[in-house]
This record gives C-alpha cells, sequence and structure tokens, in this order.
C-alpha cells in the first residue's frame, strides 16, 4: 500500500483514539508527543507492517537487467547511435553489482561511445573508473589505447606517452594476450609514440571547474561572525520578531547578500531532477556514478558518491531500494537533517539547525500526530533496515554536540526504547522546522516550441533544502531581496537599495503580486504561525493590488470594478458602484478564445486570428485595461502571427501584452524578461529573413531588439548573475545582434 493512503488510514484511527487529549495534556515538547506514539502498540505494529511490505517489493542490483541494458546500448552502439547507447550503459551501470565484471564493462562501454562524440575528457574520466573497477586485465590495452587517442586530441603529450607506456606493460606481462594479437598493438603504440613526439608539451594542470571559477562572492566581503553571509548584515533578535537581519550598511540593487550552501539537501522525484547530482545538485553530465547499492542515487563523479556515503547515505541507501523517500514528502529531508547531524563536527552548525523555530506550541495536537507518525515509521526504519542505532554514539553524535543543553531531550539512552525515543524526538523536530524553514531549490528551465517560434522560461522545484543563515530572515509579501541557485548554493540578492539598519526581508512564499491580501494572510497563519504585518499587508493602496487583474472595467473611469462583496462592485479608482452585466459578452469572448485555440490545433490559423481579433475586442470593451485575459490574448495573437512568419504584426501585439506583465509583475520580474526575451526571438527571425534590409522598419527593429535584450539581461543578472544559463543566452544573443548593428552603425 502507499505510504499516503497507509498514513491516513493510521491518523483517522488516531485522531479517533485519546491520543490527541493525551498529547494535549502533556508538556508541548517533541519528547513528549513521540512518548506517546511510542508507547502505542498498534502504532508501532502498523508501521512495522508497512515497512516490511515495503522490504518485500524493494529493487536493488541485478546482473541480468544490467546485462539486457547493456546489450541494449551495444545494438546502439554498433548503429553509431552514441547519445542512445549513453544511455543504455548508464542505466547498465546503474543495476549491475558493485564489485561485478558487468560495472566495468558497462562503463568501459560508455567511453568507447564518448570516443566517438569527441567528448574525450568524459571519456578518461570512464576509463579511470573501468580501470578502478578491475576491467579484464587481457582486454584493458584497449582502455589505455583510447586514452592516448583522447590525450592526442586534448594535446596533452605527457599524458598521452604514459598511457602507451601502460599499454606496453600490459602487452609485456599478459600472457592471455595472443602473441600476433600483440605484434599489432605494438606496432599502434609506435605509430602513436611517433606522434605524440611531433607534438610539444604542454601545461597539462588540471583545469579549476568551471562552476567554481565563476562561484559568485557575498558583497563586503565573508561575515565572520555570520556564516555565508555579507559583511554589510547582522543578525538580531527581539521578543516580537525573533531572530531577523538587518543592513549595517548602505547595500545597492543588485549586491549579493548571501552565497550559501545548505545544511542539506533532497532531489524531488521531477524530471528535472533525475538529471543532477544526488550530493551536490550540479548536473551530472554524461559520466554519472551510481550508488555502489541501490539504483535511484547518482552523482557527477566518485568523489561526491564517497562523501555521500560516508555522511548519511549508508543509511538512506535502504530507504531508496524501498521506495520510501519518493513517498513521504519533507519528512525525507528530516531524516537527512538528522543523519548530517549525526556526523557532522561542525558543532556550530548542529546547533544552529537544532535552535531552528518548530512553533510546537502552537500546533493543535491533531497536527503533532500527523507528523509524529512518520517520525514513528522513520525511527523503526533506522532501527531494523539500517545499522543506524548499532554504530552511531547517540551521546557523541548527538548529545555532547548541544550548546544549550535544554534543547536536547531527557531519554534513558542506555535502553533501546530510549534511544529510539530520542531519536524519533529528533525527527519530529527536524520536519517541524522544515515546515517553517525548508527552501525550494529551484532551476530555470527554457522550453521551445518550433510551432509558434516562441521560447518560454518557467522556474522548476528540482529539489528542497536547509539553508540555517538565510532562514534568519523575517518574511515580508514585498522582500527586498530576490533568491536563485548555483548548484546547490543559495544565492540571495538585494533588489531595491537597503539602508543602515533596515530589516533585510525575504518572501516566504506568499507574495503581493501572486496572491490576494486575504490568502496570504491565510497561509501564512497555517504554515507559519503569524499574522503579516508588512508594508504591503498594511498599505491601503496596495489592498486589492491583485484584484486588479481580474477586474471589469469602471464605466465611469475605465478604472478597475472588482467584486468587493458578493452583491456589489466597486471601483477601486474612483469608488463608483455601477451595476453592470457583462456575463453574455465574457462568455462569447470565452468561446471565441476557446475555438481560436481549436483552430490553432487543427491548422486554420487565418480562422484562430479572426475569432482571436473579435475575442479581444469584446475584452477591452468590458475588462479593465490590465486584466490577466487581455494580456494573454494578446500573447496568443502575437504567437499566431509568429506561425504564419508575420513578425512585425507578431511584435506589435507582444509589445502590448509586455505593459500588462510590467503592471503586474513589476519591472525587474523574471516574467518580464521572459517576455522581453520572447520578442526578441520574434525580432531575430524578422531580422533573418527580412532581404530589404534599409527600410526605416528594419532599423527600427534592430534598435528596438538591442533595447529589449539590454533590458532582459539587466532583469536577469539581477535576479541570477552571469553565471545562470538564461543569462548566457541572452549574451549569445546581443553578439549575433552586435555584428548587424555595426553593419547599420545603429
Amino acid at each position: 500500500m502507499q505510504w499516503q493512503k497507509f498514513f491516513e488510514a493510521v491518523n483517522n484511527k488516531l485522531r479517533n483514539s485519546r491520543m490527541p487529549y493525551d498529547i494535549k495534556a502533556k508538556k508541548k515538547c517533541e519528547n513528549e508527543v513521540m512518548l506517546c506514539l511510542l508507547a502505542d502498540p498498534d502504532v508501532r505494529r502498523l508501521m512495522s507492517l508497512w515497512l516490511n511490505e515495503q522490504h518485500k517489493t524493494k529493487e536493488g542490483k541485478s546482473l541480468e537487467k544490467t546485462k539486457q541494458l547493456r546489450e541494449l546500448g551495444n545494438k546502439e552502439f554498433q548503429a553509431k547511435n552514441y547519445s542512445a547507447s549513453i544511455h543504455l550503459y548508464t542505466k547498465s551501470l546503474q543495476y549491475a553489482p558493485m564489485g561485478s565484471e558487468d560495472l566495468a564493462l558497462a562503463v568501459a562501454n560508455r567511453s568507447a561511445s564518448l570516443f566517438y562524440l569527441e567528448k574525450f575528457e568524459d571519456c578518461i574520466k570512464d576509463i579511470d573508473l573501468a580501470v578502478m573497477w578491475e576491467y579484464p586485465e587481457n582486454l584493458r590495452y584497449k582502455l589505455h589505447l583510447r586514452a592516448a587517442q583522447c590525450f592526442w586530441k586534448l594535446r596533452k603529450r605527457k599524458s598521452m606517452e604514459e598511457s602507451l607506456m601502460r599499454v606496453q606493460d600490459i602487452v609485456n606481462n599478459c600472457e592471455e594476450i595472443p602473441e600476433i594479437k600483440k605484434t599489432s598493438i605494438k606496432q599502434q603504440v609506435t605509430s602513436l609514440m611517433a606522434t605524440a613526439s611531433s607534438m610539444e608539451y604542454d601545461d597539462e594542470n588540471e583545469a579549476s571547474d568551471s562552476m567554481s571559477g565563476n562561484k559568485p562572492e557575498p558583497a563586503f566581503g565573508v561575515n565572520s561572525n555570520f556564516p555565508y553571509a555579507s559583511a554589510a548584515l547582522e543578525k538580531k533578535c527581539a521578543p516580537d520578531k525573533g531572530r531577523y537581519v538587518v543592513a549595517n550598511r548602505d547595500i545597492h540593487k543588485g549586491q549579493i547578500l548571501f552565497v550559501e550552501k545548505p545544511f542539506a539537501f533532497v532531489l524531488l522525484d521531477h524530471e528535472q531532477s533525475s538529471s543532477l547530482c544526488a550530493h551536490c545538485c550540479r548536473p551530472q553530465g554524461d559520466v554519472p556514478f551510481p550508488c555502489k547499492m541501490c539504483v535511484e542515487a547518482m552523482y557527477c563523479d566518485v568523489k561526491c558518491q564517497d562523501d555521500a556515503w560516508t555522511t548519511y547515505h549508508q543509511w538512506e541507501c535502504p530507504g531508496s531500494r524501498m521506495g520510501v523517500w519518493q513517498q513521504i514528502g519533507i519528512a525525507h529531508l528530516a531524516m537527512k537533517l538528522l543523519l548530517n547531524c549525526a556526523t557532522t563536527q561542525d558543532v556550530d552548525k548542529f546547533n544552529q539547525v537544532q535552535s531552528l523555530v518548530t512553533n510546537i506550541d502552537k500546533l493543535m495536537p491533531e497536527d503533532l500526530i500527523v507528523y509524529g507518525i512518520t517520525a514513528t515509521m522513520l525511527t523503526l526504519y533506522l532501527y531494523k533496515y539500517t545499522d543506524f542505532f548499532k554504530v552511531v554514539d547517540i551521546n557523541e553524535s548527538f548529545v555532547r554536540k548541544f550548546a544549550d543543553s535544554s534543547l536536547s531531550f531527557e531519554c534513558d539512552l542506555t535502553i533501546e526504547d530510549g534511544k529510539r525515543l530520542y531519536i524519533s524526538s529528533l525527527l519530529l523536530r527536524h520536519m517541524l522546522q522544515l515546515i517553517c524553514n525548508g527552501h525550494a531549490i529551484t532551476r530555470l528551465n527554457l522550453t521551445a516550441s518550433d510551432k509558434d517560434k516562441v521560447s518560454t522560461e518557467h522556474q522548476d522545484r528540482v529539489a528542497t533544502g536547509i539553508y540555517l543563515s538565510a532562514s534568519m530572515m523575517n518574511h515580508a509579501c514585498d522582500p527586498n531581496i530576490i533568491n536563485s541557485f548555483w548548484d546547490q548554493h543559495l544565492i540571495v540578492k538585494a533588489t531595491k537599495d537597503i539602508g543602515v539598519g533596515e530589516e533585510v526581508l525575504n518572501c516566504y512564499g506568499p507574495h503581493f503580486r501572486r496572491m490576494s491580501k486575504d490568502d496570504r494572510q491565510e497561509t501564512l497563519k497555517n504554515q507559519y504561525c503569524f499574522i503579516c504585518k508588512c508594508e504591503a499587508c498594511t498599505n491601503p493602496e496596495l489592498r486589492y493590488f491583485l484584484e486588479r487583474f481580474s477586474a471589469l472595467k469602471c464605466p465611469e473611469c475605465t478604472g478597475a470594478l472588482h467584486n468587493l462583496h458578493s452583491y456589489s462592485l466597486h471601483c477601486l479608482d474612483c469608488g463608483a458602484t455601477p451595476i453592470v452585466t457583462y456575463g453574455a459578452d465574457l462568455k462569447e469572448a470565452q468561446d471565441l478564445y476557446d475555438a481560436a485555440q481549436g483552430c490553432i490545433d487543427h491548422e486554420k490559423i487565418d480562422e484562430a486570428l479572426y475569432k482571436l481579433k473579435q475575442c479581444l475586442c469584446i475584452r477591452r470593451n468590458v475588462l479593465y485595461k490590465h486584466h490577466e485575459d487581455i494580456a494573454v490574448t494578446l500573447d496568443l495573437i502575437g504567437k499566431v502571427y509568429a506561425i504564419m512568419g508575420r513578425w512585425l504584426d507578431s511584435i506589435s501585439y507582444l509589445e502590448h501584452s509586455i505593459a500588462a506583465v510590467e503592471e503586474r509583475f513589476g519591472p525587474d520580474s523574471v516574467e518580464l524578461a521572459n517576455e522581453l526575451n520572447k520578442i526578441t526571438d520574434i525580432c531575430i527571425q524578422y531580422l533573418r529573413e527580412e532581404t530589404n534590409t534599409s527600410t526605416k522598419q528594419y532599423k527600427n527593429t534592430l534598435k528596438k531588439t538591442r533595447r529589449f535584450l539590454d533590458r532582459a539581461e539587466q532583469i536577469m543578472n539581477l535576479n541570477y548573475g552571469p553565471w545562470n544559463d538564461s543569462c548566457r543566452e541572452i549574451m549569445e544573443k546581443k553578439e549575433k545582434l552586435s555584428v548587424l548593428l555595426k553593419d547599420f552603425n545603429v
């Protein structure tokens, strides 16, 4: 049974028992909650039953699967479908048991595909790995010959000669290679040695990691008293605000305030996440490395694989094989937090974790039971399916690290029940902390459509992490910072000038440009247990900001006419309360819009355009000028013109939609940058295809494209930085455009 269904059944059973009353009667701390749950024999029995079922259906390494996948890879290789063969060899690697010959065979075969794709550095990595995993001695000369050829392509003479010397050693010492074959190999070596001798010796020091070379740094240097933070920040504490962050000097818009590595993170079950390293969140590339024991975890190199195993994955791995982590949401991160706390030698970070807010005193007993059930299951998992309780000394790994003993738990650690109570209490604490402090790790993803010639960027959540220093920032619905990511690192940048003594404010999710005040207040109260009193929530002028974009047109002033109450409309601009009946018009407009989309699907483009223009006319007559339906209609008309190759018409309509996007999301928003980037795609299509380059329209479009790209680059650099793929794409567009601008002296 899936965890969610099983969990709901157990939760309903406990809600109807005495347990909520027992928890309410006790002091609200984690070990008191867990004592109630662990003392219930039914809870322990049910959790054990579920874990046992998961264990029965676990998936692990398989010689049969790895051979099948390698054979499929061989077929693709023989057909010269090298990219497809790499994918299959990697899958073969995932299923190959550690220590088996199949492991080395799969990675050696992958190196051959990489060689033919001219990915020589990745090929060398796989060759080294195949040798380390004991690729058959009598065949190993093939790998070193391949490595020598890679080094030749990379102009690395010394490494090439070393590889050829290894081939000679194998040929001279391996009796399994037939003499006739040895003669052929020696001839290849002689030929390649002659080639090497004609090369100059180059400096072969390893190039620094391109990601590391571009790593952003905090403005004003790193803060010695506030890890990962800029020296321009201070951490303070007040009874009414808790811990918070202020500027100790003037900070300018665009300056970096935090560059923070998470204490722990877990990848989400998402298409974009599958290509990321489970330990550092960087792209795995073409040569990912599998976990030693499970199929799921993949890493970008051997170091990440080893570091993950020693730090946490040795206890996380059985759960991967049992399919536990995909089912339990944020509790997976709570488990990782616990394991990292057990193995970390950084006592300061350990105590930072333990002191994060839980809001346990503000939660209902029923809510505590919800998280306590999962904490019980995870504790039993560690006890029954890992050696955690056998090899981890709880006193050394937890108790003695606490700087404040009041944050630890009074449990009898001389008995097994006491140890389980202690660990389950920590797991519950971490789950409650993550509700308030967990942070989504995102990637900007670009999707392109050949049909409408337009690319669209959107944020994908790929992981969830815990950032201890950045968690100190308080919330505002209109924050003065923005978050982005460089692999697993959180980059926090100022989006406004921040004066000395002014608070640095984050947004916990409910943003005034994306959520109404009532919805924001409800979300913040339910998840974070506070009532927001920020500027966006208390300024009367912003009270109905979001409602404007779904408002009707006021017949008195053309302002935003909103249904403040179920029985009346009220103009947010002039205060009029007219009675209007636009229902039939709105339905007709929506019917036209839906019909137009159907026409596009059936490639009836002219008919689609006609219907969309009718729809736009109606919507402009009855809707507020920045209504999202008008913006969407303008955008679709622009796309239809792009399909038709009528680039200037497309540009015209997309320009009109940009104004609404800027009004809704702000002048520095990623949404606006996306629209600007989109319109430059159309502009460049026109500039490429237009043969008459002497017209005023052509020159104006050149200038306009440069202006759009400059604005998009400015916004993306503010929100992300030059290390981001989208910023680099804009720079590449600008370089192409600069050639045309130079020719016209524009």
